[in-house]
């Protein structure tokens, strides 16, 4: 089983501690993953890796996609509204071009399961299905108080085993409207993963909603809408390091516009994407850590 995933960001330490949040993200999804695409997307001097890259244990599985500004302002029309960090554009840019079995997009601010324990959960799992992951909490108090202060990079293995010790199954559903019964859980968007074919055939994020919020849960009623099946579950644990307001910007002001709610959610029926998804079509030069 090889197992592929994506994770975008952008160098502007949005919610704070960025670079710690990152450096623990990469460390686990590079020791967790036999393919990591890392999509930086806008940054405004250089990628956030290039900042972090002495305190994360490479070995040869992380691909580095950047995306600069005059790149991302013509991949998204020369909209100054488009979310700064265009996450349904630079997570298809990873998808498309990610070559495992289960493709997994997620978010910079999470600690990553155990591979024993994940690939034990994907071998029970329903290859027609798309599934969300409830991740866990944790937050800079917790991590500094098991570490007697400090945030020592290197130890995150055992501060993994302590947070899933002292941790419980987070089950909190959310809708996002009325006609929403798709998001199954808070935070759908943190850990979305399904067989790559799962992902072809629904064509991954839909492209035209290039602003903040119900993107992710725009992806899984496309998922239903294609006759696949929709499921949280629960397990293995995986830890979402809080960061403050999240909305993908828009809460905090960083973002001005959102995506219209009944565009993305009561008004979705299958993919409005075309088949060159993920700028397919175009030859994005990568880097290999």
């Amino acid at each position: 089983m090889k197992i592929s995933a994506v994770i975008v960001s952008r160098n502007d330490n949005y919610g704070g501690q960025l670079n710690e949040r990152a450096t623990y993200c990469l460390n686990s999804a590079i020791e967790t993953y036999d393919e990591v695409t890392y999509v930086d997307w806008n940054s405004p001097t250089h990628s956030l890796l290039y900042d972090i890259k002495d305190n994360i244990k490479f070995k040869g599985n992380l691909k580095h996609i950047v995306i600069p500004p005059s790149a991302a302002s013509h991949l998204t029309s020369h909209d100054e509204h488009a979310q700064k960090c265009c996450e349904v554009l630079a997570r298809n840019i990873g998808l498309r071009r990610s070559t495992g079995d289960w493709l997994l997009s997620t978010n910079i601010d999470i600690i990553h399961p155990k591979r024993k324990e994940l690939e034990e959960t994907l071998n029970s799992l329903d290859q027609n299905t798309f599934y969300t992951i409830s991740r866990r909490h944790a937050d800079w108090d917790m991590i500094k108080n098991f570490h007697n202060g400090e945030i020592p990079f290197d130890q995150w293995v055992s501060l993994r085993d302590h947070l899933i010790d002292i941790s419980e199954e987070r089950h909190f559903p959310e809708k996002t409207g009325d006609d929403d019964d798709y998001s199954i859980i808070n935070c759908c968007g943190d850990y979305q993963i399904a067989p790559k074919q799962v992902w072809h055939s629904i064509r991954g994020f839909e492209e035209e909603l290039i602003y903040p919020l119900y993107a992710d849960t725009n992806v899984q009623k496309k998922a239903a809408m294609h006759n696949f099946g929709l499921k949280a579950i629960f397990n293995p644990p995986l830890f979402h390091i809080d960061h403050g307001k999240g909305g993908g910007g828009f809460l905090t002001g960083v973002n001005k516009k959102q995506n219209d709610y009944y565009r993305a959610i009561p008004y979705q029926t299958k993919t409005e994407n075309p088949e060159t998804w993920g700028f397919s079509d175009v030859d994005i030069e990568y880097e290999t850590f």
